[in-house]
């Protein structure tokens, strides 16, 4: 009889097993590596290549060329202040210029241009740089004054020598406060007696000896309170009708004023569109005497320009800031 032949068993310990992969392989590692340590040169090398226009500043002043001369302006990048020259002012003809110190910053000056003409219509020509783009210092000055309650003229675009500039018109008028001649006459005069007879006013704290007085009966004491009332009543109605009165006097009286026009206007800087150059023409009168309502109206009138007027002031202070302009 044949024997059978013999056949192993399976193992019920054995399993198929497939190798993983790495996620990533060694090339694709190093590439990687190579790639991170790129950016972070490219990083480092931009920090230390990239020239953003901001000034040196030693020992609080900026470092550059005719600082007497030039408009500076601030930005602040990851918490530090910088500062950007947008410009420099030169002469205008006609004119005296004054520089303008800033209390808080001395980089930060300004300048008034007063015309040398006594008889001219405009008081001065101001000129300062601005932080941000014309249209938005524009939008800032206009939410600034209308908040104030000064009303707006007018507002518009123009161009001068081929740049665009946005300008705004206000004017506005306000009460001198003057003490009258009599307050200090009577002030003097009152100075003068004490000192004339060395004795002091008398005082508020000297009361008399109280008198001796005899309670009413109860049918006087409600008629005086009666009376009382009624006194009282007609002496607030008469109070009332005194302050209204005087209140419609001080309003009809004649008074002296201040009267101002400015032209407000904003241009793009030579260093590039995100700052400005601000430029103002400003006129600021007094009246030599008191007036009403209707000589005041007459006095503006006869100071105040038309906004044509104003414009051609404003191209004057624009030959400040690009006296090549004027050339072309």
């Amino acid at each position: 009889m044949a024997k059978k032949a013999k056949t192993s068993a399976r193992s019920k310990g054995y399993r198929k097993t497939v190798q993983k992969k790495p996620f990533l392989t060694k090339k694709e590692i190093i590439a990687l590596v190579a790639i991170v340590a790129a950016i972070a040169l490219a990083v480092i090398l931009f920090n230390l290549l990239y020239d953003d226009g901001s000034l040196d500043v030693v020992d609080g002043v900026v470092q550059t060329e005719n600082l007497e001369n030039s408009l500076i302006a601030t930005d602040v990048a990851g918490g530090e202040t910088k500062y950007f020259k947008v410009g420099e002012v030169g002469e205008i003809a006609g004119y005296t210029r004054e520089r303008v110190e800033n209390s808080a910053d001395a980089n930060l000056a300004t300048f008034d241009y007063y015309p040398e003409d006594e008889t001219a219509p405009i008081s001065y020509l101001h000129i300062g740089a601005g932080g941000g783009t014309p249209d938005a210092l524009m939008q800032t000055a206009i939410y600034s004054y209308t908040l104030s309650g000064v009303p707006i003229d007018a507002q518009g675009e123009t161009e001068i020598d081929g740049r665009t500039i946005q300008y705004m018109i206000t004017s506005g008028e306000y009460a001198i406060e003057e003490e009258t001649a009599e307050t200090e006459e009577a002030a003097q005069s009152e100075e003068a007696d004490v000192a004339g007879t060395g004795e002091e006013p008398a005082s508020d704290d000297t009361t008399a000896e109280p008198e001796t007085t005899v309670e009413p009966e109860t049918a006087d004491a409600e008629t005086a309170a009666e009376t009382e009332e009624t006194e009282n009543a007609e002496t607030e109605t008469e109070t009332t009708e005194t302050d209204d009165a005087q209140a419609e006097t001080e309003e009809t009286a004649p008074t002296r004023y201040t009267c101002q026009q400015l032209l407000a206007a904003y241009v793009p800087s030579e260093l590039n569109d995100d700052y400005s150059i601000a430029l103002r023409v400003n006129i600021m009168k007094e009246t030599e005497t008191a007036v009403d309502a209707e000589g005041l109206a007459a006095y503006t009138e006869s100071i105040y320009l038309s906004e044509e007027e104003l414009l051609a002031y404003l191209e004057q202070a624009m030959q400040a800031v690009f006296p090549a302009a004027d050339a072309e």
